[in-house]
């Protein structure tokens, strides 16, 4: 399945640092693999799904829809993930 960023996690992406992009790289291939790897959210974002990962000892997380190809809506650290997920 085919993996397309969206505005804010391609530049997430372009921004992080070279451990965090190859993580981040590792993590979207498995999700291209799976994905239903992802936890389905509730309520108004019941159509996102969301995968949870770890690098240098600070979990992220990615929002995703599938849609014949996968969609990343968001890539970020936990904090204000939701906040910043709304949509």
């Amino acid at each position: 399945m085919k993996i397309r960023l969206l505005r804010q996690p391609f530049k997430f992406l372009q921004k992080a640092k070279t451990p965090l992009q190859s993580k981040i790289v590792e993590e979207l291939k498995r999700i291209a693999g799976n994905p239903k790897i992802g936890k389905t959210l509730t309520g108004k974002l019941k159509l996102v799904r969301s995968h949870k990962f770890t690098s240098a000892g600070v979990q992220y997380r990615i929002a995703y829809q599938i849609r014949g190809d996968v969609i990343v809506i968001l890539i970020a650290s936990r904090e204000n993930f939701y906040r910043d997920l709304q949509i």
